[in-house]
């Protein structure tokens, strides 16, 4: 894994109307434009699988519509990216999770974006630039061997 450098011509995934966002400051993805583009670029893309743990109690409840969950389609693919070398973030794919757990099914399919990939689709302007130093110092850190949180190349959710 390499250094990340910011892109000074970033030019944010700015959502319109009816455009589903997921995230919070600094880190917020477009979800609707990440997916369009995986649709047209699937040779890019790696698709895996993501194995699904069991639930803390709550956990799926604290932030969900309990309504959506049953009408959730575990035959589509989640969106996870690349957050730090050693870490993926699932983006998209709550609910299929949620659903997944109370139905026992221990695998769904899943999307990956590279740490590069998944820039283009940064709704906020400086949202490049925070990303690179936070990638840059996670990089660092694992490195010199601190900070191993995860296995790389397996997610769990």
């Amino acid at each position: 894994m390499a250094k990340l450098k910011e892109n000074p011509n970033f030019i944010p995934c700015v959502p319109v109307v009816d455009d589903e966002t997921f995230g919070g400051f600094p880190f917020t993805w477009n979800i609707t434009r990440a997916e369009s583009w995986i649709e047209e670029n699937l040779d890019q893309v790696e698709r895996s699988f993501v194995q699904v743990a069991l639930p803390s109690p709550g956990a799926d409840s604290d932030f969900l519509d309990e309504a959506w969950i049953p009408e959730a389609d575990l035959t589509k693919p989640i969106l996870a990216v690349r957050m730090r070398p050693e870490f993926f973030k699932l983006i998209d794919g709550n609910h299929r999770v949620a659903k997944a757990r109370r139905m026992g099914v221990t695998e769904l399919p899943a999307y990956y974006l590279t740490e590069q990939q998944h820039r283009q689709f940064f709704t906020r302007e400086q949202a490049d630039g925070l990303y690179v130093k936070y990638w840059n110092e996670k990089l660092e850190q694992v490195e010199r061997g601190w900070g191993e949180w995860a296995v790389v190349g397996e997610m769990k959710v």
